[in-house]
């Protein structure tokens, strides 16, 4: 039975051996798998990481052609400007005058006292001013001009 026993212990010993080295065999395979995956994986994240470095890549050199086309529309740009403004100046110191205009009917027609009546009038009232006697009589004449105006247009007349 010794000879039986240690045959077969020779065979369940090739056997083992022959599993463990399978068993190696598919674990460096599985290794060589995983090192190949995670190559493919970082190759994957690099790509993604290229992707986004050319779309910001590109983004940024269209903001650039763009500052390029203002600053050049810009350069040529200050001419036109300078007329729109001075154009729309003149219209505001034009709506500015009729508003005046509207504002100096309207204050005549209710008896309202106008706005240079009014600092005529405090300029020579101020306790830290000194009129002249021009400016006095000035202040009388606009008084009396006001008070006039205010009983005419509190009468409905003209």
């Amino acid at each position: 039975m010794g000879l039986n026993d240690a045959i077969r212990q020779a065979r369940w010993r090739s056997k083992r051996n022959a599993e463990v080295e399978r068993l190696r065999r598919a674990a460096v395979e599985q290794s060589e798998q995983l090192a190949a995956a995670r190559k493919e994986i970082e190759i994957a994240a690099l790509e993604r990481e290229t992707a986004v470095l050319k779309k910001a890549l590109a983004h940024e050199r269209q903001q650039q052609e763009a500052a390029k086309v203002e600053a050049a529309n810009a350069a040529a740009a200050p001419l036109s400007e300078i007329a729109r403004l001075k154009e729309k100046n003149r219209k505001l110191r034009a709506d500015l005058r009729d508003m005046k205009e509207w504002y100096e009917e309207e204050s005549h027609r209710k008896g309202a006292m106008t706005f240079a009546t009014y600092g005529t009038l405090m300029k020579c009232l101020h306790p830290d001013s000194k009129p002249s006697d021009a400016e006095r009589s000035e202040a009388c004449a606009l008084l009396g001009q006001w008070k006039q105006g205010r009983e005419r247009a509190r009468r409905g007349v003209g």
